[in-house]
């Protein structure tokens, strides 16, 4: 239930009537302080925290959009990785293939190489056992020394041309599973060139994805940085706006009081010097002056809202209505260099220009302007300064 400074506010008349009703008492010694300035200062704060709040909304909906063009950022990265990660296993396989191929072209050479030498020494030694007369059934028939010799003589022959045969059809046999070996790693090759192929289309769309991501995340980016720089700037005029008008109530606040100081009977609605509780019936604070920057007390209980709220000393109402985050509000000034403020009302009592008396219903208990429930907040000013209620009670 902190309360935080005000919009802006409908007060520039009130005080213009305070200072013409002083000016007409005095006219000499009354307040030299501009009306006009204070409603100007108001006007301006008022602007500033609708701005604030309008671009605060904006600066949101930048970020939320931000986060968002981020988050699709990153996923179209990581299914690049992840595509990346699959080109880079295909070819290593691919790689792995070619070096198979090779290996598997090199064997085909080297089974030619032998089927062709060994076929060659088959028709050698047969064209010298054909030459010499040792192959033909009669010339061992003739040469043998007995039908045993010629027998032995007869299988040895028969044996080397089914070794020679023999290793021909192994070797031929070796050559054609070799060469089918070889095509299956060709058609495998040629699947995974395939498959490379829709890799790198699929990596190339999603370059071209992330490209247009870092574009359009930079371009959030930067409109949220705008928004950023606009808060800071409005924060920083919200700041100095504040500080004005605190400025021109210091000054009022002295102006008046010179003013009550030096003319002579005074000005009718002096206080006592001597305040009353404003809340009667509950004490409980929720929080004190001067916590996280609080300017006052905020008093609450249970049962509070629509209690009366009552004018802690007699004085003047110099503003009653809503202003901002105080929601409905009552300034009394006390005439003695003291005033009194009470926010977040329901209802209000008194109006502009009434004189109040100590004790008297002014107002009654709500959860207007920024408020998280019924309370009063109440701050009393000295000179136009803020001061810690509990040292008047």
């Amino acid at each position: 239930m902190r309360l935080r400074k005000t919009k802006a506010l409908r007060g520039g008349t009130a005080f213009l009537l305070a200072l013409v009703l002083l000016f007409h008492a005095f006219p000499v010694c009354g307040p030299r302080v501009s009306a006009e300035s204070i409603s100007d200062l108001k006007a301006r704060l008022s602007e500033l925290e609708d701005m604030e709040a309008e671009n605060a909304e904006k600066l949101e909906s930048l970020r939320a959009d931000a986060s968002q063009k981020r988050a699709y950022r990153d996923a179209v990265k990581e299914k690049i990785d992840i595509v990346q990660q699959q080109l880079d296993v295909l070819i290593q396989r691919i790689r792995a293939l070619d070096e198979e191929i090779l290996e598997g072209e090199a064997a085909i050479a080297d089974t030619k190489a032998s089927i062709s030498d060994n076929f060659d020494r088959l028709k050698d030694r047969l064209r010298t056992m054909y030459m010499t007369g040792d192959a033909t059934t009669l010339s061992l028939l003739l040469k043998s020394t007995s039908l045993v010799d010629y027998r032995q003589k007869s299988e040895v022959v028969r044996a080397i041309a089914e070794h020679d045969t023999e290793l021909l059809d192994t070797l031929e046999s070796d050559l054609h599973s070799i060469e089918e070996a070889v095509r299956e790693i060709d058609a495998q090759k040629a699947q995974l060139g395939e498959d490379k192929k829709e890799l790198d289309a699929k990596s190339k769309e999603l370059s071209a994805l992330y490209e247009e991501s870092e574009s359009l995340l930079r371009e959030a980016e930067a409109n949220e940085a705008e928004a950023q720089a606009e808060a800071e700037r409005i924060a920083l005029e919200k700041a100095e706006t504040d500080a004005a008008i605190d400025q021109w109530y210091a000054e009022y606040y002295a102006a008046l009081e010179a003013a009550n100081k030096n003319a002579a009977g005074g000005v009718g609605y002096i206080g006592t010097g001597a305040f009353v509780w404003p809340m009667p019936g509950y004490t409980m604070i929720t929080c004190y002056f001067g916590e996280g920057g609080h300017r006052g007390i905020d008093i609450a209980g249970v049962g509070i809202y629509g209690k009366d709220i009552v004018a802690a000393d007699a004085g003047k109402v110099i503003y009653a209505g809503w202003m901002g985050t105080y929601g409905n509000c009552v300034f009394i000034d006390h005439g003695n260099g003291y005033s009194t403020r009470y926010a977040h009302a329901s209802a209000l009592a008194v109006s502009e220009g009434d004189e109040v008396q100590i004790g008297q219903t002014i107002a009654y208990v709500g959860s207007t302007g920024n408020s998280t429930g019924p309370h009063l907040h109440f701050e009393v000013l000295y000179s136009g300064s803020l001061t810690d209620p509990f040292n008047y009670f």
